[in-house]
């Protein structure tokens, strides 16, 4: 296991009830013994929206990082994914990161994830203009939006 899958682990067993975590940077690299720049790393690639977590900054006197897990029941990661992270385009690696989040918290299940996973991946994308990640960007938006739509009228 490598530094960053041992930073990973230190963070999300450290969650309390309320799905956020205060964090200081320096203190993390301190104790892990490493760069600070080794603890931005892993927040900024295991830590994202796509994975299901919002991270808030303060910087300066005592500044600290907020890691918030967002709820699986909240409306508000579905629109932020459709609003924030999908855009025109995405690429696989990130495509399957949301579809991952969304079978971990429940939003689809296992045969969907397979489903989908397949469906957006590069083999079933190839075309000859090159359009594999608007492709897969549009496929994102009508899942997400049809899963916002069955939310709602459960409501």
């Amino acid at each position: 296991m490598n530094t960053s899958d041992i930073i990973e682990e230190f963070l999300m067993e450290s969650f309390g009830e309320d799905n956020s975590l205060n964090v200081s940077r320096n203190e993390l690299a301190q104790f892990f013994g490493c760069a600070p720049s080794q603890i931005n790393y892993v927040l900024n690639t295991r830590f994202t929206l796509n994975r299901g977590f919002s991270i808030l900054s303060q910087r300066g006197g005592g500044g600290f990082i907020q890691i918030v897990r967002l709820m699986p029941t909240e409306n508000d990661y579905l629109m932020s994914l459709l609003n924030n992270e999908i855009g025109n385009k995405i690429s696989n690696l990130e495509g399957q990161q949301i579809l991952k989040n969304l079978r971990d918290n429940k939003y689809i299940g296992d045969e969907t994830f397979n489903s989908l996973s397949i469906a957006i991946n590069q083999k079933s994308l190839i075309n000859p203009f090159k359009m594999e990640d608007n492709l897969r960007a549009n496929i994102l938006k009508n899942v997400i939006i049809n899963l916002i739509d069955k939310k709602s009228v459960k409501k």
